[in-house]
């Protein structure tokens, strides 16, 4: 059995790996539509290879959750890191559209064996009353190279071009599998998850699922969220005057909301414990989306998505604890898979419904109708009944 300070070695391992993931996958997410783009993509295209890479994070999560309960954490992470470094390469090789709507789908698959893997892993190793402050500061360190990694891949295409981004991607992306593997191995050898009976999703309903599932509608709700930022506010913005520069700044300021949230996320919940803080988060998420959508000028854009980053980076460690917590022992990896799968669910959702409701209702309509929906289901968890399953 692993001591404190040992579990706080082997996690360290866990989080730095996963910042040079995100770091290598930063460093080009945000310019793969220009690079389609660059090879014929139309809009329709676009759209299409922003749904198949979050679609596989709405089914995989269960199956790879449920394999780790049986055969341990650990290689099903290294292995997702390495899958990831692959896709990257992949990129290398693409001519036409088809080929990065291909790759998408495979770095899709490829998420699904890192958040749902590594939440669990820290779930098995951390007491639960250390859990929420190590998952807000596991989210920091992957958060953290999603936010410096678009800077310098700007520079890099600016001055080198896209090649030369993906090897530098790929490179980063391998060194996270080296330090995975090492940590792994060598600080995590007292740590193994231990085999169990495997647990199908066939056999989900009867341990419980109904419990979960006003936590799952919450992740579901700031999800789509999520979804609609990346994918539909950015032309939302430049519509109302915005340029591309100010576009880029206001994600920073999104991002740097996020991250410094997660970091914190371990003191919100002991001011205003768990349940509250995913109360809290929703009203938060209404109101910033509510002032999108009514006031259209760059310092509201800039308060709003400041708002937004802060809620979410309340919401996204705190679920995870709360569903870590709820979950049976033997059933961690199954219950987090289908955590992140409802999370891939709205990322998948909010961008089809968000751009359907800008077309045939108003570009205002996503957010007004989303910050209803968010307002709505804080309403339905304040509620005695399903207050008490969180």
């Amino acid at each position: 059995m692993l001591n404190w300070s040992n579990i706080e070695k082997f996690l360290f391992f866990l989080y730095i790996s996963m910042f040079m993931v995100t770091l290598g996958v930063g460093i080009y997410n945000p310019l793969v539509p220009l690079y389609a783009k660059i090879l014929g993509a139309t809009y329709f295209d676009l759209g299409l290879i922003g749904m198949v890479f979050a679609l596989p994070y709405a089914v995989f999560p269960i199956f790879v959750g449920s394999l780790t309960d049986r055969f341990g954490r650990n290689p099903f992470f290294v292995f997702g890191v390495l899958l990831t470094s692959f896709s990257t390469f992949l990129f290398t090789l693409a001519t036409k559209v088809m080929d990065i709507v291909l790759i998408r789908i495979v770095g899709g698959i490829a998420y699904s064996f890192l958040w749902p893997v590594a939440e669990a892993i820290i779930t098995d190793v951390t007491p639960t009353e250390k859990r929420t402050k190590i998952l807000g500061r596991f989210s920091f360190f992957w958060a953290l190279g999603f936010l410096v990694g678009p800077f310098f891949g700007g520079i890099i295409v600016e001055k080198f071009g896209f090649y030369i981004l993906f090897m530098v991607a790929l490179t980063i992306g391998l060194t996270a599998g080296v330090i995975a593997s090492y940590g792994f191995i060598r600080k995590g050898k007292g740590y193994r998850k231990k085999s169990i009976k495997i647990f199908g999703i066939k056999n989900y309903g009867k341990f419980g699922f109904k419990k979960f599932l006003p936590l799952y509608l919450v992740i579901l709700v700031y999800s789509i969220v999520i979804g609609l930022i990346f994918s539909i506010f950015p032309v939302y913005a430049n519509s109302f005057g915005v340029t591309s520069f100010y576009v880029g700044i206001l994600f920073t300021i999104f991002g740097v909301a996020r991250t410094v949230t997660f970091l914190q996320s371990g003191n919100l919940s002991k001011i205003f414990n768990e349940k509250m803080v995913v109360v809290l988060g929703l009203i938060i998420l209404s109101i910033s989306l509510g002032l999108m959508g009514f006031i259209k000028t760059l310092p509201f854009f800039a308060l709003s998505i400041a708002l937004i980053g802060l809620a979410t980076g309340m919401l996204s460690p705190v679920t995870v604890s709360l569903a870590s917590k709820m979950a049976e022992k033997e059933r961690v990896g199954v219950t987090l898979g289908f955590t992140e799968a409802c999370f891939g669910l709205g990322m998948t959702i909010g961008p089809i419904t968000g751009g359907l409701m800008a077309e045939i209702l108003g570009v205002e309509s996503p957010y007004l109708v989303i910050s209803l929906l968010s307002f709505m289901t804080s309403i339905f968890l304040v509620g005695k009944k399903y207050f008490g399953n969180l």
